[in-house]
Parts: C-alpha cells; sequence; structure tokens
C-alpha cells in the first residue's frame, strides 16, 4: 500500500497534520526554525529554505489528491466478480470510482509548474513530478465522468453499456496514475531524507548534541518508521531495527537534555508524546508480526479518528501529534 499522505518537509508552517486518515501526515519545523527557541544553531541557509519550499510545493499537491484516488479505487472494484473484465451488468449495489474535477487540480497545476522551475534543480523529482501532473490530467476527465454515471444511477439506464465501455480506459489511466505516484512518492522520499540528514549533520556540527539535535534526529527516526509501517505489510526485522533506533536517540535525550532550562515543560511534553509514538509504534509491529487479523467494527473504523491500535491510522494519528510538539520548541 502505497502511503496515503506524505510528511511535508521540515516546515511547520503547512498545516498538513491532524488529517482524519491514515498514511504519512506534516513533518517537524526545521532547525532554522529553532533560533530563539533553545537552540544556537544558524543552519538556514538560502540553499536549504529553497529545496524546502520546492519540496513543500510538491508534497502540498500530493496530500491534496494522492490519497483520496487511491482510497477510491478499491470500491470501484471490489463490487467486480472480475475487476480486469469489468463490470457485467449484473451485479447490485455499484460504487463508481473516486470523483476527481478540473477544480481539484488547481493547486497541482499551479504549485507543480512552479515547483519544476523553481532552483534547486533536481532532474530525477523534477521529472517525477511532471509525470505526475500528466498522470492526473489523463485521469481527471475519464474519472469524473464515471463518477457522475454511477453517481446519477445512468447504470439503470443503459444496461451499464457506458459503464462497461468506460472500465478498461478508466483501469489504463488508474494503472498509469498508480505508477506515477510511485515514482514521485519515492522520489520525494529520497530528497527529504536527504535535506533532513543534511540539516542534523549541520546542527551536531555547529553545535553538539543539543536539544535541537535531539528533536531533529528524534523527528527522522519517527518518520522513518511511519515510511516503513503505513504499508499494510512490511519487514519486520527492519521495523524493530528502526523502532530500536527511535527508542535509542529517545533514551539518550532524555538523559541529556531533558532537565535544561528553560523550556523543560515544553520539552517534557514533546518527551510524553514521544512515549505515545513509541508504544503506538511496539503495537503496530506487533499486529503485523503476530498477523493479528482486523474485526469487522475495526476495519470500518481504519480510516477514521478511531482507527484501532496496531493499523497504520493509529500510529498516524501519534506521530501527527509528535509533529505539533515537536513544531512547539
Amino acid at each position: 500500500m502505497r502511503p496515503m499522505l506524505r510528511a511535508a518537509t521540515l516546515a511547520a508552517s503547512l498545516s498538513l497534520v491532524l488529517a482524519a486518515c491514515g498514511g504519512k501526515p506534516a513533518a517537524p519545523a526545521d532547525a532554522a526554525d529553532t533560533a530563539g527557541k533553545g537552540g544556537t544553531a544558524a543552519v538556514d541557509t538560502d540553499s536549504d529554505q529553497a529545496l524546502m519550499g520546492k519540496l513543500n510545493s510538491y508534497i502540498e499537491c500530493y496530500n491534496e489528491v494522492d490519497r483520496r484516488i487511491h482510497s477510491g479505487i478499491g470500491p470501484y472494484t471490489v463490487w467486480m466478480k472480475d475487476p480486469k473484465a469489468g463490470p457485467t451488468g449484473r451485479e447490485e449495489r455499484p460504487i463508481g470510482p473516486p470523483d476527481l474535477t478540473a477544480g481539484d487540480l488547481k493547486l497541482c497545476d499551479k504549485a507543480l509548474p512552479e515547483a519544476i522551475a523553481a532552483q534547486p534543480s533536481l532532474p530525477e523529482l523534477d521529472k517525477a513530478a511532471q509525470g505526475y501532473l500528466d498522470a492526473l490530467h489523463a485521469l481527471q476527465p475519464i474519472t469524473h465522468e464515471a463518477a457522475d454515471y454511477y453517481q446519477r444511477d445512468d447504470y439503470e439506464d443503459d444496461g451499464f453499456a457506458r459503464g462497461k465501455a468506460l472500465h478498461a480506459p478508466l483501469m489504463s489511466a488508474f494503472g498509469t496514475f498508480v505508477e506515477a505516484s510511485g515514482v514521485f512518492s519515492d522520489a520525494l522520499d529520497v530528497a527529504n531524507d536527504r535535506l533532513q540528514d543534511s540539516q542534523l549533520a549541520k546542527v551536531e556540527a555547529q553545535e553538539g548534541r543539543t536539544r535541537t539535535f535531539y528533536r531533529l534526529a528524534i523527528m527522522r527516526d519517527a518518520k522513518a518508521l511511519m515510511d516503513l509501517m503505513a504499508e499494510d505489510s512490511f519487514d519486520v526485522a527492519e521495523a524493530r531495527r528502526r523502532l530500536d533506533a527511535f527508542n535509542a536517540i529517545a533514551d539518550e535525550a532524555h538523559a541529556k537534555v531533558a532537565e535544561q532550562e528553560p523550556g523543560k515543560l515544553d520539552w517534557n511534553s514533546f518527551e510524553r508524546t514521544a512515549e505515545d509514538f513509541r508504544r503506538e509504534g511496539k503495537e503496530r509491529l506487533k499486529r503485523v508480526e503476530q498477523k493479528t487479523p482486523y474485526s469487522d467494527f475495526e476495519r470500518r473504523m481504519l480510516n477514521t479518528t478511531m482507527a484501532p491500535q496496531g493499523s497504520p491510522g493509529k500510529l498516524m494519528q501519534a506521530y501527527n501529534s509528535l509533529v505539533f510538539q515537536s513544531n512547539r520548541q
């Protein structure tokens, strides 16, 4: 399962936190924002700011449309006996594909071309962004037409004739979009992780292992867990390694900076939220390792604020809270 929400890169300005559905939430403020908040590093370089602005434009578009499209593909095909062949016309209670209007693409139509043209040039990511935008524009008219068709129950009037005709090109457009989304998502991960590592190294070199360093390190390792555990299944050994890394840096931070003033109370709130995230990470790992199925009720709650323990959505909620506390530091 492709993560349904992308983490915003190191910027507190994007209010992408506390999303109701699963996937990746917003990420913490960058080290530059800690000036005057208990940190002494000044790593706010023009190049870092330019890169953050570029990546956040990409991420804002991704979060605007990607989750909705991915989450709507399954319901459209689940009622068909053979999704490859499409509807037979004998099915009951058909469900249309996710609707995507021209207006839904306004943000991406503005953000992606501007980001592609912006410096620094990132050829692989910029090419992936253009491919993503092209896939969106190929998908939009046909998924909107099909959504209207099913919403209006027009299949009752034409014996599914239009639904049958739309199915093959619609599935082809979905396939192209899913592929483009994966390429774009992976390229964003590479650029985002590289920027996080670079800024963390700058902080450690300039001021040592201060609260600023530990906050960024904790959030980096939390994001690494979220990236892996957002999947329906994942490498359990790798997940345990990443959870151990998170535990180690969180424990080291507690030992080194928890009692420092000023800002002790705020830091303690951050630590408590990190502990909540640690606990939810353990629950997520346990469910996947033991292959514990969701009950019918839990399955209905997966994409709600009542997501069950051990689910990607529940872990994401804990991560969103950690993001919020990180941005307050």
